[in-house]
């Protein structure tokens, strides 16, 4: 079985409402930079209006081009002009609309992102080592308490707590003891034993 929440009843508590409130943050803020793009990528329309009404005015002079070229002599010549007018003054049109379009599509990216980096990565740098350190701390604990062991419960206990003497601080140490060392030193180990299996989220 897959652990993720210590086995401990606060402990476990406070890592589901971290988990809960970081998926809550994340798609809050990740659908409100979603909502910012959208919003601001709305305003390229504009742009491929502008672009639209520049293309269609370099092909209405190629079509009137087009239907000009018949009219004898001069044909060649007025499919050539309208051709050239149309296009010159469409052209300008046509790249200034795809320029605008570019420019607010970056301009929306590029808000959004930050509107995300500012209000995700702050929050993220400080739960995922949390969270990924209890996550490795309490399933190395399990494999190596829980499945590993090739000796008693008897010794097992002995060595959890002599870990919890050298490793916990006191004022740890006595919110399971009154007396860790005296524990200690007359062989009560199960107390000590306890206070070392809730560091790393397990039960007795």
């Amino acid at each position: 079985m897959i652990r993720i929440w210590s086995e401990l009843r606060i402990a476990r508590l406070k890592e589901q409402i971290a988990d809960l409130s970081t998926i809550v943050w994340v798609t809050f803020w990740g659908y409100l930079a979603w909502q910012l793009y959208e919003f601001l990528v709305g305003f390229a329309d504009a742009g491929r209006t502008i672009r639209t009404g520049g293309q269609g005015m370099i092909q209405s002079g190629v079509d009137l081009g087009d239907s000009l070229a018949g009219l004898p002599f001069v044909g060649p010549q007025l499919q050539g002009i309208a051709r050239d007018a149309f296009g010159g003054a469409g052209r300008p049109l046509a790249d200034f609309g795809t320029q605008i379009e570019q420019f607010i599509v970056v301009v929306a990216v590029v808000l959004a992102l930050l509107l995300a980096l500012v209000t995700l990565v702050p929050w993220l740098q400080r739960y995922i080592p949390w969270r990924w350190q209890r996550l490795r701390q309490l399933r190395a604990a399990h494999r190596a308490i829980r499945i590993a062991p090739g000796t008693g419960n008897t010794k097992v206990e002995e060595v959890l707590a002599m870990r919890a003497v050298s490793r916990l601080d006191y004022a740890t140490l006595l919110e399971y003891t009154p007396d860790p060392l005296g524990d200690w030193s007359r062989g009560r180990h199960d107390r000590l034993a306890r206070a070392e299996l809730a560091s790393v989220g397990l039960r007795p």
